[in-house]
């Protein structure tokens, strides 16, 4: 379980990383922030991206959703286990409801610009699924002599 963590542990930070990238005006994958709000955002009503703060706070909460896999997978001790438990429960339910809503008919109505509405559909939602089910295998993979460490 300690690879899995791992994984999960660097992909979440890279997805940080990018948000505070953004948060301090970097573009990329886009060469304007109009193009870059159509990527990552999709909303007509939307011209601009969200606020340094903001941005930098959904970072700082993706970075400590990897801090939690790691502590999952019994890379170190960050808190009780029950309590890490419970995180990567809650983890595991927001990664998969966003991954499913990725599919609903909210996320996928015609409202939505491209080239988000495709890019959510191949690579956010599966993305966010992905990582919602490694968090289900972090909760439930334990050996049952260590259901009662973690």
């Amino acid at each position: 379980m300690r690879i899995l963590s791992i994984i999960v542990f660097v992909l979440l930070t890279a997805i940080a990383a990018l948000h505070a990238y953004w948060a301090f005006g970097g573009l990329w994958p886009a060469t304007t922030e109009q193009g870059l709000v159509a990527m990552v955002i999709g909303a007509p009503e939307w011209s601009r991206m969200p606020s340094m703060l903001l941005t930098m706070m959904v970072a700082g909460l993706i970075f400590a959703a990897g801090i939690i896999a790691l502590s999952a997978g019994g890379v170190f001790s960050l808190a009780p286990k029950w309590f890490i438990r419970i995180g990567a429960g809650v983890l595991a339910l927001v990664f998969i409801g966003r991954g499913l809503a990725g599919y609903s008919s909210a996320f996928a109505s015609p409202e939505k610009t491209e080239p988000f509405a495709t890019l959510n559909f191949w690579y956010y939602s599966p993305l966010c699924l992905a990582i919602g089910g490694a968090f289900v295998v972090l909760i439930f993979a334990t050996r049952p002599s260590q259901r009662n460490t973690i």
